[in-house]
């Protein structure tokens, strides 16, 4: 009995070390990188106009952006913006967009401008996270990126 005690603290121990914590304040540009890079997705790492980071990726052939917000003195930022924009031929009706923003609970849609669409998805990370939830959240935006190409295709 007290081995398998033992044995299912050991497995925890290490499972809970593998998943890997982000500690309060949020994350660092090279901590999200790096689970981009877990997934096989391409990092380019530069910054936006405020000087806050920002990665630049892509996925199934649509490029896509990481935005970092509230970025501390430490470089650690509260909130993370997965954004992608697509352009379509001939422009995205408002009613198709209120569609996709009352059917689907992830991924934010609006129109830029010249009513092409743009999809957005936050991640709070001021009070800590995992790298596994990082990493479930990033599957997610995978996920939603897939769903609105077909959706905008159609």
């Amino acid at each position: 009995m007290r081995w398998t005690i033992l044995a299912a603290i050991l497995l925890l121990a290490q499972n809970s070390a593998w998943a890997g914590y982000l500690p309060d304040g949020g994350a660092v540009v090279q901590e999200v990188a790096a689970s981009l890079k877990a997934k096989g997705l391409s990092t380019e790492i530069t910054s936006d106009k405020d000087g806050d980071p920002l990665i630049k990726s892509i996925y199934e052939s649509t490029k896509f952006s990481v935005y970092f917000y509230e970025c501390g003195s430490k470089q650690r930022c509260k909130s993370i913006q997965f954004a992608a924009g697509f352009s379509v031929d001939g422009a995205l009706s408002a009613s198709k967009v209120a569609e996709w923003n009352r059917r689907k609970r992830f991924g934010r849609v609006y129109l830029d401008n010249d009513s092409d669409p743009w999809i957005e998805m936050d991640m709070d990370l001021e009070h800590g996270a995992t790298t596994e939830a990082l990493t479930n959240n990033l599957d997610r935006w995978q996920l939603v990126i897939h769903e609105f190409r077909k959706f905008i295709q159609r």
